[in-house]
């Protein structure tokens, strides 16, 4: 069970990582950040 919910975890936080990262890459994260400040 707590194998389980770990694994879980794990694939949640690579997921968000990954999306993040792809985010950046495509959208030019520092220009959205000068603007939105």
């Amino acid at each position: 069970m707590v194998m389980g919910v770990t694994i879980a975890a794990a694939v949640v936080i690579a997921v968000l990582l990954i999306t993040s990262m792809f985010y950046t890459t495509k959208k030019g994260y520092s220009r959205k950040w000068d603007e939105e400040e």
